[in-house]
């Protein structure tokens, strides 16, 4: 039960984060497609990693964060079919100043919006569950 709830709370930081970094994803008026959209992928985050490690597939590294962005968009995408209130919406990054070089700002249709939204919330997913290993 533990780990349920902590795999739900790092989906909701991180479903806060990618609303943060690119707000793509459009949730409608109604709380209750938000709740499910966060139960969607926590059960894909809580039930994913022994379903790979099952099939032999990688579950840490740049790997799984591969795989899990493919997950999460796929879900993203079944959820946009299920939920009439759920969108992904076309969204534009702003420019990004890294280490002096400067990236110009990039428009992205409706695809590149669920797909960077998903890397996002894998990487954000993925570093809090890093940071809560625990030792065995």
């Amino acid at each position: 039960m533990k780990g349920i709830i902590r795999t739900f709370i790092f989906v909701l930081i991180s479903l806060f984060s990618t609303n943060y970094v690119l707000s793509s994803l459009f949730y409608g008026s109604d709380q209750k497609t938000f709740v499910i959209i966060a139960l969607a992928l926590t059960l894909l985050f809580y039930l994913g990693k022994p379903l790979l490690a099952t099939f032999g597939l990688p579950t840490r590294g740049v790997g799984f964060l591969f795989i899990a962005t493919i997950l999460s968009t796929l879900t993203i995408y079944v959820l946009t079919i299920f939920l009439p209130d759920f969108t992904i919406m076309e969204t534009t990054l702003s420019d990004l100043i890294i280490f002096g070089f400067m990236l110009p700002s990039k428009s992205l249709t409706a695809f590149w919006s669920a797909l960077f939204s998903a890397f996002i919330l894998s990487v954000v997913y993925t570093f809090f569950e890093w940071l809560c290993a625990s030792k065995k």
